[in-house]
């Protein structure tokens, strides 16, 4: 039980968890880009249109978009993920129609959005401290071993002033 709990508090599982919701999302962000898609990449064969690369170029736009916020957070640009964030509430807000429902479905609609969005924030967030936490620990144990030799320093330099002989000075 204790290696389970180990595995679900790791960063492995953060960032498995945090790419689940990611892959939630880039299916919203993708719909909404061929919404307003201004140029078709799509062709004709035999009589057939072959939408693919429309497909393929919004799955490309959306996982740009959707790892910005990782990127961001991992690279300690608090603002921009929040932003990105921000705007991936909207892209499910739009993505749902949220205004065209009933009330309990336009509710359900805007709870599911915020909760997607929230959790890519929060998980970026949580990740980001899982890799920063080594990194943080390292940092203040250099700090603590450059004051200790610096205080060690000192103490000698004090030392060797107090137990110099008087006339020596």
């Amino acid at each position: 039980m204790k290696k389970t709990v180990e595995f679900l508090r790791s960063e492995a599982f953060v960032f498995l968890t945090l790419l689940a919701v990611i892959t939630s999302q880039v299916v919203h962000t993708m719909h909404l880009f061929e919404t307003v898609r201004v140029f078709d990449l799509s062709f004709e064969v035999n009589g057939e249109r072959i939408t693919a690369p429309n497909w393929a170029h919004a799955f490309v736009f959306a996982i740009a978009i959707e790892s910005a916020i990782l990127m961001f957070i991992l690279n300690g640009k608090r603002l921009p993920s929040k932003i990105y964030a921000i705007g991936s509430l909207l892209t499910n807000l739009l993505y749902y129609k949220a205004w065209q429902l009933p009330l309990s479905g336009m509710a359900a609609s805007v709870l599911i959005s915020s909760m997607l969005a929230g959790s890519i924030w929060f998980f970026s967030d949580l990740f980001a401290e899982k890799v920063d936490a080594p990194r943080m620990k390292a940092k203040t144990s250099d700090e603590e071993d450059n004051l200790k030799d610096l205080l060690a320093e000192e103490t000698r330099k004090i030392t060797f002033k107090t137990t110099m002989p008087a006339n020596a000075r």
